[in-house]
């Protein structure tokens, strides 16, 4: 009831207009629910000539159209044209949750009691499960210089204790920095990770696999999370020195990926003296031929990088945006959060929130050029 409440009281307090934020309809979902329910959209535009759009599907973003060194714009995440394509192809610029990443066999025990939730990835639980929360309808609304998308998870979704508010607000500054701020409340422990999912490609969303090894990329990490073959996390915490994790100094995809072990990067990085709580330095992707740059903050301790590895090799299977064919390894996400399978790992930070105790993370993609 206590949740119920102050879900009604956000909607009246942010009911109000913004006006460097424009708003239409982007399509129609037909929830399992409640049946068919219209898709907001939302584009926020600054002095510098980003345009960034967001969508009450997922909480997501759904485009960012950057210019190149040349001026000329172009969208730099996968995307589609109608919903659809984000109910076909999940994690599109979403909002995950609950949990973000992997919890191994999808089994939490909290204050000695265990929980089981969906299994949706192998026998692991991934990204909130079946429906997570990239599969629903967000309520929305506008306060000055930002986007407003709230939700309430109910106790028993996917298997996870307890309702759980959540809140994820984006504001685009004039310099090109994106804020995407993540609050949630609980009414009982549970997990809770939030992050955002979009999938990046600098040189342009079509340019395939030659645009993304032509990225250079730096990640502000000493360690990561080794895994197993079903990417869940040992427990270990293992220097990157000396293995095609170590991303320390600024190396291109294309030499470093075919060092990587496996399909390529699903990895988490512990980020270097990143304090929890303040918005820290996680790492930097540059594409030189068109100057674009992307910087990533966030206030979580650990960054996942993921190269697209089970997107299909072949062209046609996954459409996108004015009919463009995303492949693999064409694309990466960067995902500032809480080590995957925390939950499960007494080395790792914090994963249960409790009554009283709120979730927040706050996380930045800034996007430049260099000329």
């Amino acid at each position: 009831m206590v949740l119920i409440q102050y879900h009604l009281d956000l909607k009246i307090r942010y009911n109000s207009v913004s006006m460097g934020i424009t708003e239409d309809i982007f399509g129609t979902f037909c929830d399992p629910d409640i049946g068919e329910k219209e898709v907001k959209r939302y584009t926020l535009t600054c002095k510098s000539g980003i345009e960034v759009q967001v969508i009450s599907y997922g909480a997501g973003v759904s485009a960012v159209l950057v210019p190149d060194k040349l001026g000329n714009k172009e969208h730099v995440t996968l995307g589609f044209d109608d919903i659809k394509g984000y109910e076909k192809f999940g994690y599109q610029g979403s909002s995950v949750g609950r949990r973000a990443n992997r919890i191994c066999k999808g089994k939490i025990t909290i204050d000695g009691q265990t929980y089981q939730l969906n299994i949706n990835n192998n026998d692991n639980h991934l990204h909130g499960g079946k429906r997570g929360w990239d599969k629903y309808i967000w309520e929305s609304c506008i306060t000055d210089g930002s986007v407003v998308f709230s939700r309430l998870s109910p106790d028993g979704e996917e298997g996870y204790p307890g309702d759980v508010l959540a809140q994820v607000k984006y504001s685009l500054d004039d310099d090109g920095s994106l804020h995407i701020d993540f609050e949630a409340m609980t009414t009982k422990a549970t997990p809770i990770c939030m992050t955002n999912h979009c999938f990046f490609n600098l040189a342009g969303h079509c340019c395939g696999q030659k645009g993304l090894f032509e990225h250079v990329v730096k990640v502000n990490a000493d360690r990561f999370t080794p895994v197993s073959k079903d990417l869940i996390p040992t427990g270990e915490l293992a220097p990157v020195g000396g293995t095609a994790y170590d991303l320390r100094s600024p190396i291109t995809f294309g030499e470093v990926l075919p060092k990587a072990p496996g399909q390529g990067f699903d990895h988490n990085f512990c980020l270097h003296q990143v304090r929890r709580g303040e918005l820290g330095f996680a790492a930097r992707f540059h594409h030189p031929p068109t100057g674009r740059v992307l910087e990533v903050y966030t206030s979580e301790p650990g960054v996942q990088i993921y190269t697209g590895n089970f997107i299909p090799k072949e062209k046609g299977k996954m459409v996108g945006r004015n009919g463009s064919s995303y492949t693999y390894q064409a694309s990466f996400c960067c995902e500032p959060q809480n080590f995957p399978d925390a939950v499960n790992q007494p080395n790792f930070p914090l994963d249960i929130y409790r009554p009283g105790q709120p979730y927040k993370h706050s996380m930045m993609y800034k996007f430049s050029v260099e000329k």
